[in-house]
């Protein structure tokens, strides 16, 4: 009970009359009026949003927080002009790389049949070949004929033979020798 009589009605008395007269000046204050009277830059210089961060959790700040609207609002290619590339390149230890790559997984990983029909390695390998076959071929045939020159000149200067009467290249291939070989095979005569 309250020390004077009738005190509890008047305590009640002026709570109406507060909560009346605090709801008229609400509804008379014009709030966007008042929000536009706000410096928005010297409140939130006011704002300590370490300690926000610090008094909420992570998830509930990306909760409380439109993150792809924020994200929208980021211009990346200004961020990409601030980026010094270079100074990152510095900054990475190639070496150590280089290290942790697993070199005989990505060999055994390579399809060397495929490559080498992408790369028709199996045409060039065959023409090469080919080709250093054929040269040692023509070396060996030009060493055989310069032997075969060098045997003849031997036996012509044993056997003392006139130079003017050796023949002018091999005896099939010679003008008249040729003609009458070509005509005994088609079985006539000279």
């Amino acid at each position: 009970m309250s020390p004077l009589p009738g005190t509890g009605r008047a305590e009640a008395l002026a709570q109406a009359i507060a909560e009346r007269v605090v709801s008229l000046v609400v509804d008379a204050i014009d709030i966007d009026a008042l929000l536009a009277k706000v410096d928005m830059d010297a409140l939130l210089a006011k704002v300590d949003v370490g300690a926000i961060v610090d008094k909420v959790s992570v998830n509930e700040l990306i909760d409380k927080v439109d993150v792809d609207g924020l994200i929208d609002k980021v211009d990346v290619e200004k961020i990409i002009e601030r980026v010094d590339v270079e100074k990152i390149i510095d900054r990475v230890d190639v070496e150590k790389i280089i290290d942790r790559v697993d070199v005989e997984k990505i060999i055994q990983r390579v399809d060397i049949d495929a490559l080498v029909e992408q790369t028709e390695l199996g045409t060039i390998i065959a023409r090469s070949t080919s080709g250093v076959a054929s040269e040692a071929l023509d070396v060996v045939r030009a060493q055989a004929v310069g032997l075969d020159d060098f045997v003849a000149r031997w036996i012509n200067r044993i056997l003392r033979r006139d130079p003017s009467d050796w023949p002018k290249g091999p005896l099939a291939l010679s003008p008249q020798v040729g003609t009458d070989l070509v005509l005994a095979e088609a079985g006539g005569s000279t």
